[in-house]
């Protein structure tokens, strides 16, 4: 390593994000040298405070990140970071730096969150896997100003609200993008709430030509109050509350939409945009003494007593 490390080898040593490194600079957990004729293509720190760091994170305990039980799992890190506040799952919280604090999640608590969070996935995802409210924004979200055309708002490998420029291919975090490149949204995502009337489901590929255009939709036209979405991988699931709404070139098809259904129909009608559930509300008379028996069980399961009752009806019918 050379005596003054550049950023890329101090993020390596770390085992964090180039953008955690520049953190860590603006917070003065390390010296970033002063390089005022830009003679050096990249940030350099000095060396002993990086060794420093390198040190207090070899003594942290042994076990595993929120971001590695959340890939191990397949579910979104903020639902690990969720359970961690909620005391669902256990933590060790470390100090780490000045100001920031780790988790470290052992083997044995990775065992009982496993139960957890599988139990979870099946589940409609929270509003905090995909919205931002101190800052109100929303995963994937388009930014844009007259220095990047597109910026699209994603969260680092550590947890990070940050931008993505595509035009650099390169990460930076939100106050970052605001600041230096005066980023701004380029559509409200806020709209009224529907009537519920059930959700369509869809499961679409993060790299397919659809997906950006698609989402931008959503969010300009049903508003974030209509749509729940979860980041799986490479994959995103959305649920999205039946409705219609305005429909006008925006750069899709509605026909481009149909591979990626998995629950519900899509319609394009004199206009409109509309999305029906595949589920129609019934009433069932139940002794109230069965009623309580369901609503235990569904508790038990972490899941809704529709939800309980369509499974044990979908087992049972299969046996004829």
């Amino acid at each position: 390593m050379q005596l003054k490390p550049v950023q890329k080898e101090v993020a390596d040593l770390l085992q964090v994000s180039k953008a955690t490194v520049y953190h860590y600079g603006k917070q003065k957990k390390i010296t970033k040298i002063q390089d005022p004729h830009r003679l050096h293509k990249e940030a350099r720190y000095e060396k002993g405070e990086v060794d420093r760091l390198v040190y207090e994170k070899q003594a942290l305990p042994t076990g595993m990140s929120p971001n590695n039980v959340a890939k191990k799992l397949g579910v979104s890190v903020q639902s690990v970071y969720k359970y961690i506040q909620d005391g669902l799952i256990k933590a060790t919280a470390v100090p780490y730096g000045d100001e920031r604090t780790i988790y470290v999640i052992s083997e044995t608590a990775y065992e009982e969150a496993a139960g957890v969070l599988k139990s979870s996935e099946s589940q409609r995802p929270k509003r905090f896997e995909y919205y931002q409210p101190s800052q109100d924004i929303v995963l994937f979200q388009k930014f844009h100003s007259n220095k990047v055309p597109e910026a699209r708002v994603i969260r680092n490998k550590d947890n990070e609200w940050g931008f993505y420029l595509a035009n650099i291919q390169k990460w930076l975090p939100f106050e970052e993008g605001i600041r230096e490149y005066q980023l701004e949204p380029v559509y409200p995502i806020h709209q009224s709430t529907f009537e519920l009337n059930g959700y369509i489901e869809l499961e679409i590929p993060k790299d397919v030509i659809v997906f950006y255009p698609f989402l931008d939709y959503l969010l300009e036209t049903w508003g974030m109050e209509n749509i729940r979405l979860r980041e799986q991988g490479n994959r995103i699931v959305l649920f999205i509350r039946a409705g219609q709404k305005p429909f006008f070139n925006k750069g899709f098809l509605v026909d481009d939409i149909r591979p990626f259904l998995i629950k519900g129909n899509i319609y394009y009608e004199e206009g409109q945009l509309i999305l029906r559930s595949s589920y129609r509300k019934t009433s069932l008379e139940l002794p109230i003494d069965l009623l309580e028996k369901i609503t235990e069980y569904a508790e038990q399961e972490s899941i809704s007593m529709s939800k309980w009752i369509e499974q044990k009806l979908e087992s049972l019918l299969k046996v004829f």
